[in-house]
């Protein structure tokens, strides 16, 4: 659908972080989670071993993007944007 943005990154973790990780992940970047003031963007986190696969889903670019490169500079990898980084 062309009205969302999308991208989808890896993330490394700890052994027996991932649960934790992926409950945190999902619920600050949801209308009902973590902060006061929710950043726009949906997340859904797959877990394979000690790998998170990250999706993330926002109808405004800029707060996708800015999303994106934070995990970046956490150490996420990028797997796929449908936009151009």
């Amino acid at each position: 659908m062309k009205d969302f943005c999308e991208a989808i990154l890896t993330l490394d973790v700890n052994d027996g972080m991932a649960c934790v990780y992926q409950k945190a992940i999902e619920r600050e970047n949801s209308p009902f989670g973590l902060r006061d003031n929710w950043n726009g963007n949906h997340a859904h986190v797959d877990i394979s071993g000690n790998q998170l696969t990250i999706s993330l889903l926002s109808h405004t670019l800029p707060n996708l993007k800015q999303t994106v490169d934070w995990y970046e500079r956490v150490g996420a990898k990028v797997v796929y944007t449908s936009y151009d980084t």
